[in-house]
């Protein structure tokens, strides 16, 4: 894939599809932030970005790196999931959630227990078409955490830049260069990270395995810019890939308190479900 900096010129074909800020041209997505960018994705090849005059790398980055990236897997016709990932004994675990739920906090945790970073945000999964293995692919991007977490994991000398000038959201280096994960790793697992509600008292995780007739509609929820594959009439092909990876794959669903006590019981927790299910 190609990001350059360009002049996005007027499609002459009439939009396929148009949203509230974005619009789908055949093969071509376009976005546009007011204030900010325009972006063109286009073929699953090439990104291109248009900045608004006084915008800078740092306010274009997470736009590119988020609904860009996702309109070229999309149109690549990747299984692309709402994701954080990390490697443990060669095998990729992917760690599912909405924005919040605290995938990267949990990614960084099981990295200071012996994981090693793979990507944030989003898992780029490719089910082979001969033997139906889904493998996932690193991203290059860095975790990217609260300053609480940072602290609580003691992550303060690897902290970054923050993610947008007006967070207290940051780039944080999970390993050195020479450890990072760089092939594509076969898929062990899928977590499904839940949320325990007001009505459940706080107190240690829990993890249960899920059978595929529960995973598979909480996995279908994890499709990252799910609207995209909607409109690109991926839905059919979403169902076979994300059955055939829960035919291959064991899904687990995290069940705990949304604190920072907690994140060590975790990714425990995670580690010991995964070794247990291989």
């Amino acid at each position: 894939m190609r990001v350059r900096v360009g002049v996005i010129p007027d499609d002459p074909e009439a939009p396929d599809y148009i949203g509230p800020t974005w619009r789908l041209v055949g093969r071509r997505f376009y976005l546009e932030v007011p204030g900010v960018v325009r972006l063109m994705a286009e073929d699953g090849r090439e990104i291109v970005a248009e900045p608004v005059e006084g915008a800078t790398d740092a306010d274009l980055a997470p736009f590119i790196l988020s609904t860009g990236v996702a309109a070229i897997l999309h149109q690549r016709r990747l299984l692309a999931l709402h994701a954080a990932t990390v490697a443990w004994q060669g095998r990729a675990i992917a760690i599912c959630g909405a924005t919040g739920m605290g995938k990267s906090t949990l990614a960084a945790t099981l990295c200071r227990a012996g994981a090693s970073f793979v990507g944030d945000d989003i898992a780029a999964i490719r089910i082979d078409e001969n033997d139906g293995v889904p493998t996932v692919w690193p991203d290059g991007r860095q975790h990217r955490l609260w300053a609480d977490a940072i602290e609580h994991l003691s992550l303060t000398e690897r902290q970054g830049a923050p993610i947008r000038s007006h967070m207290r959201k940051y780039h944080v280096s999970p390993t050195s260069p020479a450890e990072r994960t760089h092939d594509a790793l076969p898929l062990a697992a899928v977590i499904l990270l839940a949320s325990r509600d007001g009505t459940v008292p706080p107190g240690p995780p829990r993890i249960e395995r899920l059978p595929l007739v529960d995973a598979a509609p909480m996995l279908r929820g994890e499709i990252y810019r799910p609207y995209l594959a909607r409109r690109m009439g991926h839905d059919p092909l979403l169902f076979v890939q994300i059955a055939t990876l829960l035919n291959r794959v064991p899904a687990f669903r995290l069940d705990r308190t949304r604190g920072l006590e907690y994140l060590d019981a975790g990714a425990a927790l995670v580690l010991d479900a995964v070794a247990g299910a291989t």
